[in-house]
């Protein structure tokens, strides 16, 4: 940055000629604010709330359940059904309902097993499997906002935190011009019109003043939103970071693929198309093994009756394959060109996601140089001038007030293209990752 030397009050830096012009420019190394609360050894820094966020996030934990869960379904869906059980009595006469009166009655105990068609468990617990990496992605993608969105609160309120010091300083100091008009035109030295300008100027801080404190009051909420009450409370000092040189856009662009959004898709695209292989196993017969062992008691000409065993296998018959099995076919398979179709449209946002941010941040950056290479110190030099021309009778109040809000305003946009360019870095890094 162009004229400007540390100060001595640690971290801060001042731009010439600005003591005497009654503002302090805070500029980004990062910008910090900070009061005393946040200079407290608890305090909570960007880091810690960036992991503290992360732990409280509902969807966080929502997306992880539902994982855990997928995880312990893929572990059923690859077992055999539950077997099942009969116990009854076979060919009762009617007559006597007794069980001994007839050569055919018995008590059957049976066990049948049935085996799903083809691949059906092997291919279920792929699916499932590959529906929880799909969610464990969409945690990481969550992961990444929820960062996103805490540091832009954090920008904001190093922002304003900074803009309220800025308009505090020019309030003082344009009260003060009121006062000294006052006193010019009781000696019959100044004009009405000088007391009413500088009154006029300290009510229109004022009103800023009070914009920037709902502003404020805007930013903690949602601050408290991602941290909660207490540990909101000892979020600071908030920072703006300095501005960085930017990886070539090609290098970003490369490194969409690896995005977990990305990797959500590409998990439910695959279990798509293994849905696809699984509604094919239908086209093969499943079957089922049903064992019985019938007890028959009493005798028939003088012998006992032996018992009976009974083995069957039954098989299923997909005959009707064009309107049933060949259906679930076709339709999974739209399923899965639809999964593709949206996969790539996501790809293409990304990208000129990424592409807006990047050119955001470029720009924005090229325009915060120039702020701080000509706009800030011709805007300084200007406040000088109109103060030397007051002190010499050349000048009226009003002019010095103007040249004075021209330059907080100045400031003031300076400030906010620092923040607007750390909000677009934090679009680059959440898209493209942050730089390893």
């Amino acid at each position: 940055m162009a004229n400007v030397r540390p100060a001595p009050d640690g971290g801060r830096f001042r731009i010439p000629g600005l003591r005497e012009a009654g503002v302090l420019f805070l500029v980004t190394t990062g910008l910090s604010v900070a009061g005393p609360r946040a200079l407290a050894a608890d305090t909570l820094s960007l880091a810690a709330a960036e992991r503290l966020a992360i732990e409280r996030d509902a969807v966080l934990q929502q997306l992880g359940a539902e994982s855990a869960g997928m995880r312990e379904r893929a572990v059923a869906e690859g077992q055999l059904m539950d077997p099942k059980l009969r116990v009854g009595a076979v060919n009762v006469p009617t007559n006597t309902f007794r069980l001994t009166d007839d050569d055919m009655t018995m008590v059957e105990i049976g066990v049948s097993q049935e085996f799903p068609s083809g691949r059906t468990r092997e291919l279920a617990r792929r699916r499932m499997t590959q529906i929880a990496t799909a969610s464990e992605a969409a945690a990481g993608d969550r992961r990444r906002v929820v960062s996103r969105e805490v540091r832009r609160v954090w920008v904001e309120l190093a922002y304003l935190a900074a803009a309220r010091e800025l308009v505090s300083d020019q309030a003082g100091w344009v009260d003060q011009m009121r006062s000294a008009a006052r006193a010019r035109y009781a000696s019959g030295e100044g004009k009405q019109i000088e007391v009413l300008q500088a009154g006029l100027d300290v009510a229109m801080l004022r009103e800023q003043q009070l914009d920037l404190d709902r502003d404020v009051a805007m930013q903690r909420a949602r601050l408290v939103r991602w941290l909660g009450e207490e540990a909101a409370a000892r979020a600071g000092p908030f920072t703006i970071p300095a501005r960085a040189d930017l990886e070539p856009l090609g290098e970003l662009d490369a490194r969409l693929a690896r995005h977990p959004a990305q990797v959500d898709f590409e998990r439910r695209i695959e279990a798509a198309e293994t849905a696809v292989d699984l509604a094919r196993q239908a086209n093969r017969p499943g079957w089922m093994l049903d064992v019985g062992y019938g007890i028959r008691g009493g005798q028939m000409d003088g012998k006992d009756r032996s018992d009976m065993l009974t083995a069957m296998v039954s098989m299923d018959l997909p005959l009707f394959g064009a309107n049933r099995q060949d259906r679930e076919v076709a339709a999974a398979r739209a399923e899965a060109r639809g999964l593709h179709e949206m996969h790539v449209d996501h790809q293409r946002e990304m990208s000129a996601m990424l592409e807006e941010a990047y050119g955001v941040a470029e720009r924005i950056g090229d325009l915060e140089r120039f702020y701080e290479s000509d706009l800030v110190p011709l805007a300084d030099q200007s406040v000088q001038a109109a103060l030397l021309a007051y002190r010499s009778n050349r000048a009226m109040v009003d002019e010095v007030v103007t040249a004075r809000r021209t330059a907080l305003e100045t400031r003031l946009k300076h400030l906010r293209l620092s923040a607007e360019r750390a909000q677009a870095q934090y679009e680059v890094d959440y898209l493209a990752g942050e730089q390893p």
